[in-house]
């Protein structure tokens, strides 16, 4: 196989690693909240990414937790694998699935920059965790203030995949013949 054609099977697999991964991760963060108000969970999936649940004491925080736990859980998960990166691990996957792994997180939270903005104008998908997260925070605080947050998030991640010279490590490692 040539070296080409491996790094293309090698990214692959680290995405199709890394895509179950979050979505096990994400139902996990909802799970997680849903457990600790005392819901039951009826329906855990990640082929449809989705957790169901019955009963549950929720307040008007942990329903706000419940929608952003999604999103944070895996975000901690990939931000602690970014800060234990091993630079002078000399291994294709690794470095392959490194990138990915802190890639996805953070492009995920790209959906909080822009949907305070649709929420503004009326026109945020209904039954998205962004959504349903506004329609308790935006009683207290600007929905903005959701997009300036993402926004510092997602700062950090680049600024750890950069310091880690993870990206740096992708790139070199794509560009060897």
């Amino acid at each position: 196989m040539q070296n080409k054609d491996k790094k293309t099977v090698v990214l692959l697999l680290s995405i199709m690693i890394t895509i179950p991964l979050y979505i096990l991760l994400h139902e996990l963060g909802h799970t997680i909240v849903i457990l600790s108000a005392g819901g039951e969970i009826t329906e855990f999936s990640i082929v449809t990414a989705h957790v169901s649940s019955t009963g549950g004491s929720y307040t008007d925080l942990s329903d706000l937790w419940l929608h952003a736990n999604g999103a944070l859980l895996p975000v901690i998960v990939s931000y602690t694998y970014m800060l234990l990166y091993k630079i002078r691990t000399q291994n294709m996957f690794y470095t392959a699935f490194s990138y990915v792994f802190s890639l996805v997180p953070i492009s995920s939270l790209c959906a909080w920059v822009f949907i305070p903005f649709l929420y503004i104008s009326g026109n945020a998908p209904e039954g998205d965790d962004v959504t349903l997260f506004l329609y308790n925070f935006s009683h207290s605080f600007s929905p903005l203030a959701v997009s300036v947050i993402a926004v510092m998030i997602i700062a950090a991640g680049v600024i750890i995949m950069i310091k880690k010279k993870i990206i740096g490590s992708f790139i070199t490692m794509m560009r060897e013949q």
